[in-house]
């Protein structure tokens, strides 16, 4: 079918001459001043006279049209007014300024070597330095001052004037560069690009390559800079740049500055913006979004009057839909045009539907024969079999297709004056069946493998080194190809999924040295899709993900094939935050591409879906507090204060350990130095925070452990001191990447937790049996395809297995040496084994250091002499701590203790009388987005009497996070109470809620988390360790539901006596199963729908019935008799209840209004 244009709904205000004239609902090409491409609407005063917009409305809700108010400003005639349809809710006109131009004046040196450190100080001297007009560079034809070719960098000054600083809204850097910079202003890093170093030395070569952009009719890439009234000064300011070459051979060099500013009110600072920049000096954002499935939009005057209505349904992404300049009929533009005319070339509408095939893809037994359809009348489906995009002159589709062999086929429907459909592509192979789960990448092959425009080809001769790795190479561009990904999972040997997205090349110095490139997949509106929404990942339990890469292996590439994932991995369950994999099968058009490791990209997005946090409010830093999201100058204030002072005085070590995620950062730097990742702490390190959060390091790219195939057998190294080093070498360990560890370790309380964290993992995580089996079960998962990657990229298969076999041999012999390095770097005389004996398990277990849960019979370490080890018996409910036994006769739950020789403790618990049987039996732990009611917890009294709570605590996995019940709180007979994370979260779901307390303090994990209840004399009542992951249910993640006990009477630490039952749950009422939906063979009463939004249905044995609605708290609401509907739409948002009548029966029944 066609996408029909819609009808113009207008009331027509006789002299009005405003109209939406052009709105685009997915744009990717024009930017805001913060340098995102939000939607758009263009309104245009077509008449002869100036109209005022005061007060005037904009809206996406037809119900509410006032949504969005114009501030005071007219629109002259002929004027068009742009209109960011981006949620930022800005209304107050803005003034943009350039202050730093193409073409201006700048002072510039190539240096031979490093600058004077003063270079990029305001009163730093610069005479001495050359003066030319911007850009700088050579050979892209785009340079007013050339340099010499070769030229690896370029430092730049300019001064600028700026005032009236309190009414500055924004501050941008827009940087046309090829291939990195860095900018500072007034001596502050403000932005940087594509490379490394805290600053780059004058000879640094960059990460990648990076084309500019201008040349080629391009826009310069955006930086808002963050804070810029700390950073200014009214008068006199200096701008200074850093540009870098990715090496003296490179083909082109560019830097091209500019700096502008957006004030709230008029000035005469600077120039007016060109128009490359795209910085209107309205920059009015509504409080909406459109969405590109269907809306309408309305504008009204400020009597509330309509002035002009438009309908946008199904509008491809980077397409407007408006006003013909020729015929005033409402069209399909493919060429945009914000701000101005719209354009003479235009559709007449859109082709909606899409090619639909026969067979969906994936791998054939018998040769098939393939139809498509899904044209109407009047339309035409072309196909290609080369991978390339079919065009309205391309094969015409009159006949089934026969496929006899691996083919990719792409379709589309055309029709004239039409834009023709969404490409489909589709992959047939006759190869085995892998294994694993199969990626099927499709593009164009110019897209990959055309000398000037592939990202995967080495390009033109000439334009690269001709030494590993190759700089200068295409695939060293930071280019980005449309690329389609069909996701086939072995479980079900189906295709799962279909995505059209972007694709980059990944990676390092891998990009040069394996013939197989690592590649990075992008979901983003331009393709059609924001997200990539599939359960790539088996352990994680969320499911969608804004990118993600097929990783080569990197250095482990032609060998095991699973290093980094190994090791990595091996991490699961601790405090680490790392990326998941998926070992899957590829193909590229086609074609067996071999085996990659599919993994979460490591970005913002993902650290978002970890910690269930907003990605925006995440810092990301790099190496030596480089930027990647975010900004550095809290980090930087930080590791100026660790610098400065004496970390074995309490009070600094507070302001530090305040800031800094010990337990993490000592786990972090523990699996590093065991696995003797040697490329680290130099290089690979990543950390960051949100705004209610310490700094935290992410594990990642450590194929440099358990030896580097150059280095195998290194298990002896003693990577503690490496990490230790004052004096490192530039690279791996410069002085700047082992400092924060350096002065850690200076205070005795870090030294001891980190020591007693690195033995805690040797004694369990790393034990060597536990680490064999770790590699073998991911080696075996990837062995049945081990063969047909080896061959197809010419390696030895064998290798794989020697390898593999490598890594045992490190994991069988590192215990030893380690624990050796431990002792001798902080001179410890020795270290012991502590043996734990537990008589009954059932009674109650031992945690080790607040971290090992040591629940065996019989468990024994390794720790330090002269460092205490802290024990603590730890009750399960019914039970209470009485007094250890061997080392120890304390009568302390918690006690520490210094090995001087082996020992053995053992812990005794006795049964407590008055056990009150308090039942925790609902857990809300990751609220959905449409009915986000916050954390909580409902606890239920099985008794028949009343139970006084006072004083009772709720505490989570963290023995920290502890939540006392206020005095005067009391749980019914078969009551309920629920403790709540938010109150006014939590009751503006369910405003009737009664029995609830608040505020926990706390939130529950969404992977897995404890909710452990103790009564006024600590002794534990009742305890659930619950995790998002099969045995327990994974539905109550995000979903809507809640984790609910099936009966109150079950054992609450079963899995399987839990289920999300209730949609949004069913806090202080019974966890009863719901009725969604008619179902005429039961003879009890049936309500439906379930939730309900307005009227609620009752079947049953009877035609009509007396009902009744209650809410939870038991009041009576509405009434009815004889009556098979009844009309609730006046119920607020709640769990309510129904009884129904029915001859001689009552029936009670829980519904959810929305």
């Amino acid at each position: 079918m066609a996408f029909l244009l819609p009808i113009l709904l207008i009331t027509v205000v006789k002299a009005q001459t405003i109209r939406i004239n052009e709105v685009s609902a997915s744009n990717s090409i024009f930017y805001d001043e913060d340098g995102d491409t939000p939607d758009w609407i263009e309104l245009h005063n077509f008449g002869t006279q100036t109209v005022s917009l005061n007060n005037w409305t904009l809206s996406d809700d037809v119900l509410e049209p006032d949504k969005w108010t114009f501030p005071s400003m007219s629109l002259a005639p002929n004027q068009y007014l742009l209109l960011w349809a981006s949620s930022k809710d800005r209304s107050n006109i803005s003034y943009a300024t350039t202050l730093v131009n193409q073409g201006d004046s700048f002072r510039y040196l190539v240096p031979f070597s490093e600058p004077d450190s003063n270079w990029k100080n305001i009163n730093f001297n610069d005479s001495s330095w050359a003066l030319g007009a911007s850009g700088f560079g050579y050979d892209d034809g785009d340079d007013e001052t050339v340099i010499p070719n070769g030229t690896l960098s370029i430092y730049l000054r300019i001064s600028f004037e700026i005032s009236d600083l309190e009414n500055l809204n924004s501050l941008i850097l827009d940087m046309d560069y090829d291939d990195a910079f860095v900018a500072y202003i007034n001596g502050a890093e403000v932005a940087r690009a594509n490379i490394n170093g805290t600053p780059p030395t004058y000879n640094s070569g960059t990460i990648q390559d990076h084309e500019a952009l201008m040349y080629s009719g391009g826009t310069p890439d955006r930086f808002l800079i963050t804070n810029p009234i700390n950073l200014l000064i009214d008068g006199e300011n200096i701008l200074t740049i850093q540009g870098h070459n990715i090496s003296n051979t490179s083909s082109d060099f560019t830097i091209i500055p500019f700096l502008s500013a957006v004030f709230s009110t008029p000035n005469n600072l600077g120039v007016l913006p060109p128009e490359i920049l795209g910085l209107n000096s309205d920059n009015l954002h509504t409080n909406f979004k459109i969405s590109s499935n269907s809306e309408t939009l309305t504008l009204s005057n400020a009597a509330g009057i309509i002035i002009d209505q438009l309908t946008v349904e199904n509008l491809p992404p980077d397409t407007s839909y408006g006003v013909s300049v020729a015929t005033n009929d409402l069209v399909i533009f493919s060429e945009t045009t914000p701000g101005y005319q719209n354009s003479n070339n235009y559709f007449l509408g859109a082709v909606s539907s899409s090619v639909i095939f026969s067979n969906n893809g994936g791998f054939l037994s018998e040769p098939l024969s393939l139809s498509l359809s899904g044209n109407s009348s009047g339309q035409v489906i072309r196909y290609t079999t080369d991978a390339t995009i079919p065009t309205s002159t391309g094969l015409l589709y009159t006949t089934p297709i026969q496929i006899n062999d691996n083919s990719t086929i792409r379709a589309r429907i055309f029709q004239t004056n039409y834009l023709p459909s969404p490409t489909s592509s589709k992959s047939y192979l006759f190869d085995a069946v892998p294994q694993l789960d199969t990626v099927f990448l499709t593009t164009d092959p110019e897209n990959l493998f055309n000398e000037e425009t592939g990202i995967y080809v080495y390009g033109e001769d000439g334009t690269y080194d001709t030494w590993e790795p190759y700089f200068g190479a295409n695939f060293w561009e930071d280019w980005e190809r449309p690329v389609h990904l069909s996701f086939y999972k072995s479980a079900t040997n189906e295709i799962e999924s279909e995505f059209d997205a972007g694709i980059k090349i990944y990676g390092g110095w891998s990009r040069g040295q394996n013939p197989q490139r690592s590649l990075a997949l992008f979901a983003r509106g331009k393709y059609g899709y924001s997200k990539f929404e599939e359960s790539f990942f088996e352990t994680l339990n969320y499911t969608d993900f804004q990118s993600l890469v097929l990783r080569n292996s990197g250095q482990d590439w032609g060998r095991s094939s699973i290093k980094d994932i190994t090791l990595t991995s091996l991490m699961r369950g601790s405090d680490l935050d790392f990326q998941e994999h998926n070992s899957v099968a590829t193909y590229i058009n086609g074609d067996y591409w071999g085996l990659y490791n599919m993994r979460e990209k490591n970005n913002e997005h993902m650290l978002a879906s970890k910690h269930n946090i907003d990605a925006d409010d995440i810092t990301i830093l790099t190496n030596d507090a480089e930027v990647l999201e975010g900004n550095n100058s809290d980090y930087n204030t930080l590791i100026e204060y660790v610098s400065a002072v004496d970390l074995t005085v309490d009070t600094n070590f507070e302001y530090v350990s305040d800031r800094i995620d010990l337990t993490n950062y000592a786990l972090y730097q523990a699996a590093n130095i065991y696995y003797n990742n040697t490329d680290w702490p130099g290089n690979n390190i990543k950390f960051w925070n949100h705004p209610n959060g310490k700094w935290r390091w992410i594990m990642y790219d450590t194929d440099f452990g358990f030896g580097p195939w150059w280095s195998l057998g290194n298990y002896w190294e003693d990577t503690l001191s490496f990490a230790l080093e004052a004096n490192g070498t530039d690279w791996p360990n410069p002085s700047w990447s082992t400092l924060l560890f350096r002065k850690l370790t200076t205070n005795i309380g870090f030294r001891n937790q980190f020591i007693n964290r690195y033995a805690d993992e040797m004694n369990t995580r790393f034990l060597a049996d536990n680490v064999k089996t770790h590699i073998e079960t991911l080696y075996q998962k990837i062995a049945s395809e081990v063969p047909f990657h080896y061959e197809r990229w010419s390696q030895d298969p064998n290798a794989a297995v020697y390898y593999r076999d490598q890594m045992k041999e490190f994991a069988d012999q590192r215990p030893g040496y380690a624990k050796e390095h431990i002792k001798s770097k902080f001179s410890l005389p020795n270290y012991h084994a502590i043996t734990i004996i537990n008589y009954n398990t059932s009674e109650g277990f031992v945690k080790v250091n607040n971290n090992l849960k040591i629940q065996e019979a019989s468990w024994n370490g390794d720790y330090f002499e002269s460092v205490p080890i802290q024990l603590e018996a730890v009750p399960e409910a019914g039970y209470e701590f009485s007094h250890w036994g061997g080392e120890s006769n304390s009568t302390q739950a918690i006690i520490s203790i210094n090995l001087t020789n082996a020992a053995y403790v053992i812990p005794y618990f006795s049964a407590v009388d008055n056990h009150e049987l308090i039942v925790i039996n609902e857990i809300n732990y990751n609220s959905s987005a449409d009915f986000n009611s916050n954390d909580w917890i409902e606890l239920y009294n099985p008794n028949a009497y009343e139970v006084d709570l006072s004083l009772w605590k709720l505490k989570d996995n963290d023995d920290t996070h502890v939540y006392t019940i206020p005095e005067g709180t009391n749980i019914a007979g078969e009551g309920f109470v629920v403790a709540v994370k938010d109150a006014a979260d939590y009751t503006a779901r369910f405003p009737d809620a009664v029995n609830y307390i608040a505020e926990l303090g706390f939130g529950l994990g969404s992977s897995g988390d404890s909710v452990r209840l103790y009564d006024s004399s600590e002794i534990l009542q009742d305890q659930v360790s619950y995790t998002s992951e099969s045995p327990w249910p994974s539905c109550a993640n995000d979903t809507g539901y809640t984790l609910e006990l099936k009966d109150p009477e079950l054992d609450n630490s079963i899995a399987q006596n839990w289920d999300c039952i209730n949609l949004n749950g069913s806090p202080n009422a019974p966890n009863i199963e719901p009725l969604s939906s008619p179902d005429t063979t039961k003879s009890n009463p049936v309500i439906f729908p379930n939730p309900t939004r307005s009227v609620l249905n009752i079947i049953g044995n009877k035609s009509k019935f007396d009902v009744t609605v209650y809410n939870v708290a038991g009041q009576k609401l509405i009434e009815e008799k004889t009556v098979n509907q009844i009309n609730v739409a006046t119920l607020k948002s709640g769990v309510y209840f129904i009884k129904i009548h029915e001859t001689d029966n009552e029936y009670t029944l829980k519904f959810l209004k929305h």
